[in-house]
């Protein structure tokens, strides 16, 4: 099945730049979580490498599949400005979650930061459990996080109105870049958000523009997850509510999963 870019261009330029994504914490719990395994780590939906290479710095193999050729592409840029022994551990594969084939298995497998969010139908959840399944090694782990829904972002006609901007950031070439972001649509039978994320760019010569990324996002629910990983043969071994690994609880941001296989 074909698919539509998830990334466009403008996107995976501002990637990196963005605070959201650059205080955000989780590289270093999948680090811990990569210290605590043994052997290669399998980073699914690895992106421009912003957990990916931590790991490959600590002194850790990782093996990073992503869909997207632009994110790969701004990772190989930054693998290249590496040390020789950092980029020796690394190794990339262009590939979707539903169908990516390596042909080994792996102690660890994490989906950091919620690609398996942008799975919107059962089926491709399923595949990706799948594919999962024939990859990780006997006693390995399946570690992947998604948000706890807040139920006034799912209904609420309130979000349907773009915020003002929320964060603001310099690009290398001057370009100064606001924020905002609004839910464009719900599909509540479907358990689906439609999203924009909005970037008001203003270049050096005082140039302005508006640009728009939008995309879909499927939204899971804690018991939901448990009997998707089930129905796929593995069982949770713990779930987490934030990224500093306390217990999952009812006003937990985030819904972090360890399974293993049944």
């Amino acid at each position: 099945m074909s698919r539509e870019p998830l990334y466009d261009t403008s996107f995976v330029v501002f990637y990196d730049h963005m605070p959201v994504y650059q205080n955000r914490r989780d590289a270093e719990f999948y680090l811990a979580r990569a210290k605590e395994s043994s052997g290669t780590v399998l980073e699914l939906g690895c992106g421009t490498g912003r957990v990916l290479l931590p790991i490959a710095r600590a002194g850790i193999a990782v093996t990073g599949v992503d869909a997207s050729e632009l994110m790969l592409a701004k990772l190989k840029e930054k693998l290249d400005r590496e040390a020789r022994h950092v980029r020796d551990r690394v190794e990339l594969h262009l590939g979707e979650l539903t169908t990516f084939e390596l042909g080994r298995k792996f102690p660890l497998i994490t989906m950091p930061f919620r690609p398996f969010q942008h799975l919107l139908e059962v089926e491709d959840q399923t595949r990706c459990l799948g594919q999962v399944k024939k990859h990780v090694a006997p006693g390995g782990r399946l570690v992947f996080d998604m948000f706890n829904p807040d139920p006034r972002r799912l209904f609420d006609p309130v979000w349907l109105q773009e915020s003002a901007p929320q964060v603001e950031f310099a690009m290398p070439d001057g370009r100064q870049v606001k924020l905002a972001e609004r839910t464009a649509a719900f599909h509540r039978s479907r358990q689906v958000n439609d999203v924009e994320m909005i970037f008001y760019v203003t270049h050096p010569d005082g140039r302005t523009e508006r640009l728009v990324h939008a995309f879909s996002f499927r939204y899971f629910f804690h018991y939901e997850v448990e009997h998707l990983l089930a129905r796929c043969g593995f069982r949770v071994v713990q779930l987490c509510g934030d990224l500093d690994g306390s217990p999952f609880k009812d006003d937990s941001p985030e819904m972090i999963f360890t399974a293993e296989l049944q």
